[in-house]
């Protein structure tokens, strides 16, 4: 099991590593960030943690302030360690840590699967702010962490 600790600037070269990861399997960041350290450091950070197993970054999540309100962003799990709750370990540390909004592309149906498995309610959908290498603007759903959702409390989120 992974263990999920507070990022520090030691772990981001490590994170840039699991980044480049993801990158090439899911495309994910879609552009590829010219300073990818920077990028999983935005200005209006409030938080950054990791998941760690044997000495290896397989998960990573910020939460940013947007206006007063954090959101969940630059949140990735290693393909390898997918189906291991890293994800769930991450959002569940984000939830502690204020976060109540997160953002997808629609494309991105893993991690929907994970948000909505695990107490984040759809409450809005429209055009990113951003266009992709292929000229077309992705929808974008937006999510609301659900108050009555029990994830916090329980120590593995419960299959179906």
């Amino acid at each position: 099991m992974a263990l999920v600790r507070p990022r520090n600037a030691v772990y981001l070269p490590r994170c840039v590593e699991a980044l480049s990861e993801v990158h090439e399997s899911d495309d994910y960041p879609h552009r590829w960030p010219p300073d990818p350290a920077g990028w999983l450091t935005p200005e209006n950070m409030a938080a950054a943690w990791v998941a760690e197993h044997e000495n290896c970054i397989v998960g990573h999540v910020v939460i940013v302030d947007k206006s007063g309100v954090l959101w969940v962003s630059r949140l990735f799990v290693r393909p390898g360690y997918r189906g291991s709750l890293v994800g769930d370990s991450l959002l569940r540390q984000a939830r502690i840590g204020g976060a109540s909004m997160l953002d997808v592309i629609e494309r991105s149906s893993k991690a929907i699967e994970l948000y909505e498995r695990t107490g984040w309610t759809l409450v809005d959908t429209r055009p990113a702010d951003w266009i992709m290498t292929d000229g077309r603007r992705p929808v974008e759903r937006i999510y609301r962490v659900d108050p009555h959702s029990n994830q916090l409390t329980e120590a593995v989120p419960k299959r179906r």
